[in-house]
């Protein structure tokens, strides 16, 4: 899978994954501003072990504030 970001004027993002505009599933918006989270497991907190855990970015609507994740 495919993101590439477009900085715009106000701050924003746009997004497209694999060539295609991502719009918001709650409001059809297109603008985002991004973040990144880990996937944290059971077994990789228990044993002290969380930072190698899977990782994600996320795009945050500027509209509603819905997270679109996507594993990286």
């Amino acid at each position: 899978m495919a993101l590439q970001e477009t900085q715009l004027e106000d701050g924003s993002i746009a997004v497209t994954v694999d060539g295609k505009p991502l719009v918001c599933a709650a409001c059809s918006n297109d603008r985002y501003r991004e973040r990144g989270s880990l996937l944290n497991s059971r077994g990789g907190e228990f044993f002290g072990f969380a930072w190698a855990d899977q990782k994600a970015t996320n795009f945050i609507c500027t509209k509603c504030g819905y997270i679109h994740w996507f594993p990286i």
